[in-house]
């Protein structure tokens, strides 16, 4: 059965439009911005709507708003889909949207933290002190060593984004960039593009802001997360004692967005919902993982296009459970060989009642993991019972394969 990761996007995925699609058609979502403009001051859903794309694009908007429709992404989602998922993570901004949905932060801690984030980094950029550039088909420890060739005390060129093993954001001092970006272009097969963002974001330039941003976040009061959500950081799920420390480092560290999808594949999820505007996390996610069936969430037709392959899957689990009973039934009058009585408590009549108390919660069950691992018992208990009735291995066979 499924496991389920929610994924939010970061800054640059934010455009003109997003969410009004949701807002037109969840009331949920309407509430929500109503609350998001009372919170901030500001008419969030005017920017985010039909607001200038240049305003959209500073970093003290771009970030609140970003939250919000990733935001409004979960909260459709929610009135549509009946998903519990396992982990939750996101890619830089993305990391405090995954946050609030959990709830380690209240919607308006969130927002106002990623408010005064983002006018952090705006002022430590203000003087137009650096840029940051997305790389393709480069391999890491080439970036790497043209970094510490480049780079110098007083001029720093460092990766900023580990997005996938062939695709990178350099982060720096603008002049030492351009001369980076000619060397890369010399490169065979190498991409390069200038990011529109206003500042060399994860890189020790940012040192200034994070410092501001650590004396903000302590003002916050944490709460315990219902889910578990990924640090960019470490690629491993936060604790409570470690998110204001992560944070802060968040914003002078690589973000190790690769890392972060093979954690979520090693641990067993299944399907990914990115929530927020465009489709880059979901990409990525296809890219390197075509197993795990990947959805981006942002419109009403992409939740009923998640909806539909869920209910197919539900059937499927339908169907599952139909043939579960029937190889029990199969199992319980197959001829019994064992003439041992305590044999036959132990491998029949007591797994019999196992069996019959997890069908009833594989009936009830919602959680993906929690049916599969129910489901894997009840096949291993019918196996017990044939094998303590002594039935033959090709009847015993044919019984399994029903399953």
């Amino acid at each position: 059965m499924n496991k389920v990761s929610f994924i939010f996007p970061g800054q640059g995925s934010q455009y003109v439009g997003m969410s009004k699609e949701l807002w037109d058609n969840f009331t949920v979502v309407k509430r929500l911005f109503d609350e998001a403009d009372d919170i901030l001051g500001v008419k969030l859903s005017k920017l985010c709507f039909e607001g200038d794309s240049q305003e959209l694009l500073q970093t003290m908007n771009a970030q609140p708003a970003l939250l919000t429709a990733s935001l409004a992404a979960y909260y459709a989602s929610r009135e549509i889909l009946e998903l519990e998922p396992q982990l939750l993570a996101g890619h830089s901004l993305g990391e405090y949207s995954a946050l609030v949905c959990s709830g380690f932060f209240s919607l308006q801690d969130g927002l106002q933290i990623v408010r005064k984030r983002g006018m952090f980094m705006q002022q430590a950029t203000a003087n137009g002190v650096g840029t940051m550039v997305a790389v393709a088909n480069v391999s890491a420890s080439i970036l790497e060593s043209l970094c510490q060739e480049i780079s110098t005390d007083r001029d720093v060129i460092s990766i900023a984004c580990h997005n996938s093993n062939n695709q990178y954001v350099l982060s720096g001092h603008t002049e030492p960039m351009a001369r980076i970006v000619e060397q890369i272009k010399r490169l065979e097969h190498s991409k390069v593009n200038y990011l529109t963002v206003s500042g060399p974001f994860h890189s020790i330039l940012m040192k200034p802001a994070a410092d501001k941003l650590a004396a903000e976040l302590k003002k916050i009061p944490l709460r315990k997360g219902r889910w578990p959500v990924v640090s960019n950081v470490t690629a491993l799920p936060h604790d409570e004692f470690s998110i204001y420390d992560l944070l802060y480092k968040q914003m002078i560290s690589p973000v190790r967005w690769t890392d972060t999808m093979d954690y979520l594949y090693q641990n067993g999820i299944t399907v990914a919902l990115e929530l927020g505007p465009r489709k880059v996390l979901g990409q990525l996610m296809k890219e390197r993982y075509p197993s795990i069936s990947t959805f981006s969430i942002n419109t009403s037709s992409s939740l009923k296009e998640a909806d539909k392959w869920l209910s197919k899957q539900q059937t499927t689990r339908k169907f599952t459970l139909e043939r579960l009973e029937e190889g029990f039934a199969a199992a319980l009058i197959a001829r019994n060989r064992n003439g041992d009585y305590k044999q036959h408590m132990e491998g029949v009549v007591y797994p019999s009642q196992q069996i019959r108390n997890r069908i009833n919660q594989l009936q009830n069950h919602k959680n993906d993991t929690a049916y599969n691992a129910v489901n894997t018992e009840v096949l291993e208990l019918i196996r017990t019972i044939l094998t303590t009735k002594q039935v033959p291995e090709q009847e015993q066979q044919t019984i399994l394969n029903m399953i």
